[in-house]
């Protein structure tokens, strides 16, 4: 054939890309998969992904195949990106949401079983969606995030808690209390929130103080020695009190105990017949109630 030959095909003939593959086998799928023929046809007939027929042939239709893959973290592709990527987007494991908040499984299970946290079931696996979860994270102030903790740090730094502006004025709490709802304060004094406490902040303190004579800070009497601080304990299993330890450790009545656990709404949970309390919650409340000395 001449080069005027040549010159006269049509160039769509000389090069024609091949088409996109949009279907694979049953073969090709339990292949991908890792899977023996059995639990290839059981996913094929729980209509997880489009199959199709052709010629008399079942055929995997490639990107329902890859839409169910990234919604689902059970079946993992032998060589080939991991599984879930949009479930991920969408929902975290409880394992995940534990560890987003440094907490153990058993904390976010306790939620969810309290009906606080609402989740799904993807393919017979617990998730919850982050929608849900943002709406439970944003309707407590208990449990944080690191970088929600850091920032609470920050606020702390800057103010005063209830008992300490208590115990500097020589009041009662119940009367700051009062001082913080009262018409003629409240628009100097300036309230942040720390784990769903009020904190004052301490530039807003010293100008209240400069602007009424009613109270003023109180020199601790000299005569009555400095309480002894406590030391936080560390209970048996680690991680949660028994009823009986907070008792013997802090030297606190059970009627004492089950009036903080009620007033200071503090979560307990149930192992056998006894209950539990964790420990990093009461040890939050103590440093309240008492002088704590900071284990280490």
């Amino acid at each position: 054939m001449d080069e005027m030959s040549l010159a006269s095909i049509p160039l769509c003939e000389k090069s024609k890309a091949p088409a996109a593959k949009t279907t694979m086998s049953v073969r090709e799928m339990q292949h991908l998969l890792g899977l023996g023929k059995t639990e290839s046809y059981w996913l094929i007939h729980k209509n997880f992904f489009e199959v199709i027929q052709i010629n008399d042939k079942m055929r995997v239709v490639i990107s329902s195949f890859e839409k169910w893959y990234a919604n689902q973290i059970k079946y993992h592709k032998v060589n080939g990106p991991p599984p879930g990527e949009e479930l991920r987007k969408r929902s975290y494991s409880v394992v995940e949401a534990a560890e987003i908040l440094s907490v153990d499984t058993e904390t976010i299970y306790t939620l969810i079983r309290q009906g606080k946290i609402k989740t799904e079931i993807v393919d017979f696996w617990m998730r919850i969606p982050r929608d849900e979860f943002e709406r439970w994270y944003s309707s407590q102030k208990r449990l944080r995030t690191a970088a929600d903790r850091e920032r609470d740090r920050e606020i702390e730094e800057q103010t005063i808690s209830v008992p300490e502006m208590a115990k500097l004025l020589g009041i009662t709490r119940e009367k700051v209390y009062w001082i913080l709802k009262c018409k003629k304060y409240c628009d100097i004094l300036v309230v942040e929130r720390v784990a769903d406490r009020p904190r004052i902040t301490k530039a807003s303190f010293a100008l209240w103080l400069k602007s009424q004579s009613t109270y003023q800070i109180q020199a601790p009497a000299k005569e009555v020695p400095e309480e002894v601080p406590l030391k936080l304990q560390r209970p048996k299993s680690g991680k949660y009190y028994s009823f009986q330890e907070i008792q013997d450790f802090y030297n606190i009545s059970r009627t004492t105990l089950i009036k903080w656990i009620r007033t200071e709404n503090i979560p307990t949970i149930d192992v056998g017949r006894a209950k539990r309390v964790r420990k990093d919650v009461f040890d939050d409340v103590l440093r309240l109630k008492r002088n704590v000395e900071e284990d280490t």
